[in-house]
C-alpha cells in the first residue's frame, strides 16, 4: 500500500492535483477502483505502463523480465486499448454532428458537471474548509456562508446529522481504517428557502490527514421527473 500511495502522491504532484478523485480521472478508473488498489497494494500493470510512460520517474517499482504471460498482457491492452480509441473517436464524430445539428450549442459535459457540488473539510472538528460548484444556484449559499462553518445541523437534517456524527466518532475511534468511502443521501436545507433538498452523495474519507471530500448532486429533480417523490 506505500508504494502504490507513493505513486499516487507522485501522480498528484506531476499533474498539480489537490484531490485523489482527480487521479483516479487521470487513469480513467473510478474513485472505488482507486480506494481497492490502495487497500491491495497493487497497481494494475496498463495503469504502472502510464505512470512510466507520462512522468518517468525513477521512484516506481523496477521493471522485471516480463513473462510470456506479461507480454500477452500488455498485448492485449494495446489491442484493446485501439479499439477503445477507435470506438470512442467514432462516438465523439457523432456526438460533434448532433451537437452542430442541434439547436442547443451547451456542452451536455459541463451541464453534467455544473450540477455537481464539492465539499472538503476536516473530520475531527466538522469545519468546511472549500467547496466548489454552483452552491447558490443548487442549495442557495454562497461560499462564505459554507467555508470556515461547521457540518451540522445549521446545513443538514437533524437526522442527518446524528448519523454523520456517530459515524464520525467510530471512525475517530477506530485504530484500523486509514481511508474509507461511502455513498450516502442527505437532507440538506435550502440557504434561501430554508426547505429540505436531497443531495446524493460520495464520501472520501482520510483519516490520517485528517481531510473528507464530498462529491455531491441534488436529485430532487431526479426523483420528481421518475414520479417517486410527491
Amino acid at each position: 500500500m506505500t508504494k502504490v500511495q507513493e505513486i499516487i502522491s507522485q501522480v498528484m504532484t506531476h499533474e498539480g492535483y489537490r484531490h485523489k478523485y482527480e487521479v483516479a480521472e487521470y487513469f480513467g478508473v473510478t474513485p472505488q477502483a482507486l480506494s481497492t488498489w490502495l487497500t491491495t497494494g497493487r497497481i494494475p500493470s496498463k495503469h504502472l505502463l502510464k505512470v512510466r510512460s507520462e512522468i518517468q520517474t525513477p521512484d516506481l517499482p523496477p521493471a522485471i523480465d516480463p513473462t510470456m504471460e506479461d507480454k500477452q498482457t500488455v498485448i492485449d491492452y494495446f489491442v484493446n486499448e485501439n479499439v477503445r480509441l477507435k470506438n470512442e473517436i467514432a462516438q465523439l464524430k457523432s456526438k460533434v454532428h448532433n451537437l452542430q445539428s442541434s439547436k442547443s450549442k451547451d456542452d451536455l459535459i459541463e451541464r453534467i458537471n455544473a450540477r455537481s457540488l464539492f465539499i472538503a473539510g476536516r473530520l475531527s472538528d466538522g469545519i468546511i474548509t472549500n467547496v466548489s460548484g454552483d452552491w447558490k444556484k443548487a442549495m442557495g449559499y454562497n461560499e462564505t456562508d459554507l467555508v470556515g462553518h461547521r457540518y451540522d445541523e445549521d446545513f443538514i437534517h437533524q437526522d442527518e446529522f446524528d448519523r454523520t456524527q456517530r459515524h464520525r466518532e467510530i471512525l475517530q475511534d477506530s485504530t484500523g481504517i486509514k481511508e474509507t468511502r461511502f455513498s450516502t443521501i442527505q437532507r440538506w436545507k435550502n440557504g434561501q428557502t430554508g426547505s429540505y433538498m436531497m443531495l446524493s452523495m460520495v464520501w472520501y474519507v482520510d483519516v490520517e490527514n485528517d481531510m473528507v471530500e464530498i462529491v455531491a448532486k441534488p436529485i430532487d429533480n431526479d426523483f420528481g421527473e421518475m414520479g417517486i417523490m410527491n
